[in-house]
């Protein structure tokens, strides 16, 4: 009973970072095919995986809703008087990444598109 416990409770604690992993992952999997390009087998490779797994977002919701959560607990801290980092160039870098991803979000075409 209590290692049940103790099981699922580490369980939750862990889980928020495998979401983190694998929205990493998969911008990891999209910059490598945007690298390499399409004429390199891998590049090519890349690019069809990301796209799969891009047609399916209740595969990637939970991990992006952790990445924005995460996003704004960074820059609630940067801003705080307890910001362990004394400039402010780390409010404007996590300030142009969520205008960078919002951005490429709402503006940037899909490849139908084009």
């Amino acid at each position: 009973m209590v290692r049940a416990r103790l099981s699922s409770a580490l369980i939750a604690c862990v889980r928020p970072f495998g979401y983190l992993a694998f929205v990493v992952a998969l911008a990891a999997l999209s910059l490598a095919a945007r690298m390499l390009g399409e004429e390199h087998a891998l590049g090519y490779f890349a690019a069809r995986l990301s796209d799969s797994i891009g047609r399916y977002p209740e595969v990637t919701r939970r991990g992006i809703q952790m990445a924005w959560l995460t996003w704004a607990l960074l820059l609630a801290l940067a801003v705080s008087p307890w910001d362990p980092i004394a400039s402010r160039w780390d409010e404007v870098a996590l300030l142009a990444i969520g205008v960078a991803v919002v951005w490429r979000r709402y503006h940037a075409r899909r490849p139908a598109e084009r």
